[in-house]
This record gives C-alpha cells, sequence and structure tokens, in this order.
C-alpha cells in the first residue's frame, strides 16, 4: 500500500495514515470505507452474535464455498482466503464486498461517461464475425489483428448517423 500513497497495517482509517494530504479518493475512500465496516459490522452483529454461530451458519459456508471453488477454481487453495469461522472474517469479507460494488466501482467506472458516452468513441456494434479456421479472414487476423479489428467496427459516420437519438 505504500505506493499508492498509504502506509499501514491495514485497510482502515486507524491504521492507514494517508501520504499525500491532497488525494481526494484516498481520503474520501478510507471515510466511506470506515462507515461501510461500521454499517456491516452493526449488521452482522444483529445475526451472529458469537463466532459459534459463524460457524454454524450453513448458507454462508456454502456460499463461501462456491466461491472458493466455483467462482475461483483456480486460486481455491491459495491461503490468503478467509474461512468464515469469526465475526471478524464475516464482517470484513462483506466490507470488501460491499466497497468493491459501491464505492470503487463507481470511483473506477464514472470517470469513462465522458469519452465512452459519446457513441463515436466507442461504436456499439461489430459487422464481422469472428474468422474460423482456414478462412482468407482468419489469415488476416493471424497477420495483422488491427486490421483485421478495425473492419469490424461500425463506421464513425454510420454511428453517428444511426444512433443520434442516444447523444
Amino acid at each position: 500500500m505504500q505506493k499508492g500513497g498509504c502506509q499501514g497495517c491495514q485497510f482502515s482509517t486507524r491504521c492507514l495514515p494517508i501520504l499525500i494530504e491532497n488525494y481526494p479518493y484516498a481520503v474520501d475512500g478510507l471515510n466511506i470505507w470506515s462507515t461501510i465496516k461500521t454499517w456491516v459490522t452493526d449488521y452482522c452483529s444483529i445475526y451472529y452474535k458469537t463466532d459459534d454461530m459463524v460457524q454454524q451458519d450453513t448458507e454462508l459456508l456454502s456460499w463461501c464455498k462456491e466461491l472458493l471453488e466455483q467462482g475461483h477454481g483456480d486460486k481455491k487453495n491459495e491461503p490468503w482466503w478467509p474461512k468464515m469461522q469469526t465475526r471478524v472474517e464475516v464482517i470484513e469479507t462483506c466490507t470488501i464486498v460491499i466497497w468493491t460494488a459501491s464505492a470503487l466501482h463507481a470511483a473506477v467506472n464514472f470517470g469513462q461517461y465522458p469519452f465512452v458516452g459519446y457513441l463515436p468513441n466507442r461504436p456499439t456494434v461489430s459487422r464481422r464475425f469472428m474468422p474460423e479456421i482456414g478462412t482468407p479472414e482468419y489469415e488476416e487476423l493471424k497477420k495483422n489483428p488491427n486490421l483485421a479489428f478495425s473492419k469490424t467496427v461500425t463506421a464513425q459516420f454510420q454511428t453517428v448517423l444511426f444512433n443520434r437519438n442516444f447523444v
């Protein structure tokens, strides 16, 4: 985390002194993280009074097993996966999931709209199927992938002409 402007042990406002004072993403992000974690802690405390209750929650454990074995089968034996045996592990995992699906997603993706919101910058239709092995189109793809790709994209004029209702 030092490279990203923070130093410390865990991702929390108590542990990560911000090295770059004027870095709104870090300052705001840590505040949002802290708020999410507080809410998740309060919420999880309603349903899990003890670590034993976490260990007996078959639905939670099934969800974790599915994530490991189906969602990340290639990483299922990594030692860093939470075991989901304690309330702390549940709280940390839920905080990460909510953070990733909300604040992180918004920070990363909302800035793209000024570029991709203008249709000629990202044409919406491909005009060719993937070439089949042995065809001249496939040989062209192997020889010059950029040229082959550029032939699939709708022309800028056509994109503007047929998508003017969305601009």
